[in-house]
């Protein structure tokens, strides 16, 4: 699974924009053309034109890998420029007002919650200035009825928008923490950290690597059965977390946890390793009023710039390997 699948809201501002650079760019090609023909508008015209020439240049950009992020708000702000400079210079009975109500949907759609909300309260107030401006330059509607119906029709899109945006977003989110959680310990998964890999190594971030394993845990499962291995793993994962946060644990199976750490020191590292190690072992977990005695062994190793991902997992498995052959309940950390 790729980050994009994990990242829904990407792929369908991706979407939206494809879809507004053809549909309304083609759609611009033929306003122009009326504005030619029609109404003579030919200053008019050839902005409408350019935004067409402009969208279709964004849907070729589109079906590429890499496209830059900002032609979603230079397109935004394009056609909401055109709307309003249409609506103030021709009059009200040619219809360019109407486009106005589409908006919040491509708004939330395109740009998100926050800057949809900021762009859809700022596009109001400026045709509610446009209806001002019309009615005292015609003179041949009702201000009032127009400003009612306009905003009783513009409020209600943009809250259906606001309202579906949110709760899409929270949908993405609990999807995403599904995939990258692990269920029984709430730690990240072993999909999460080939995520955090990536990320790591893209932007050439420095990080120790803490692979932790708990001793005999086997024979606690054949004492105590797997629920009381599973209060066992939680209880580990729990201490892990208070002494390296949340989004730093990762279980990579079974037993075995691991622990990134970027931009710390060798000393910070083993600092956190031992902590873990001495809390866990000085804090026998109880299960069913009985007291179950736990220790783990760490290994750790430092990330460097000419070795992959396998290579550095490989030397802090080995030093996790140490760890258990030189006794267990020890940390080993490589030289250097």
């Amino acid at each position: 699974m790729e980050m994009s699948e994990l990242n829904s809201s990407s792929e369908l501002r991706l979407k939206v924009l494809k879809g507004l650079s053809l549909g309304v760019g083609g759609l611009a090609v033929l306003v122009a053309i009326g504005n030619v023909l029609v109404s003579q508008s030919y200053i008019y015209a050839s902005f409408v034109m350019l935004y067409a020439l402009y969208s279709w240049h964004v849907y070729r950009q589109t079906a590429k890998t890499t496209i830059f992020n900002g032609h979603k708000y230079i397109m935004s702000a394009s056609l909401t420029l055109l709307v309003i400079v249409g609506t103030f210079l021709k009059p009200t009975a040619s219809g360019v007002f109407f486009w106005t109500l589409v908006f919040p949907i491509i708004y939330y759609l395109l740009l998100g919650n926050k800057a949809g909300f900021i762009a859809t309260v700022c596009l109001f107030v400026v045709q509610m200035s446009n209806i001002a401006f019309q009615f005292y330059a015609e003179q041949y509607f009702d201000m009032l009825t127009m400003m009612l119906n306009f905003s009783f029709c513009y409020v209600t899109i943009a809250i259906v928008s606001h309202v579906y945006e949110i709760n899409r977003v929270l949908a993405e989110n609990k999807l995403s923490k599904l995939a990258t959680c692990d269920p029984l310990t709430g730690a990240n998964n072993r999909l999460a950290l080939k995520h955090r890999y990536q990320a790591l190594q893209d932007q050439q971030t420095a990080f120790h690597l803490l692979v932790l394993d708990i001793d005999h845990f086997k024979a606690v499962n054949d004492e105590y059965g797997h629920d009381g291995g599973d209060v066992v793993l939680k209880a580990v994962v729990n201490t892990m977390v208070d002494a390296a946060g949340s989004d730093n644990v990762f279980r990579q199976g079974g037993e075995e946890f691991c622990i990134l750490l970027e931009n710390v020191t060798r000393h910070d590292a083993l600092a956190v390793a031992e902590r873990i190690r001495k809390e866990i072992e000085h804090s026998p977990v109880v299960y069913q009023q009985r007291a179950i005695p736990v220790t783990v062994s760490i290994g750790i190793t430092q990330s460097e710039a000419s070795k992959g991902v396998q290579d550095i997992n490989r030397q802090a498995d080995a030093n996790l390997y140490a760890a258990k052959a030189g006794g267990r309940n020890k940390v080993v950390a490589s030289n250097g």
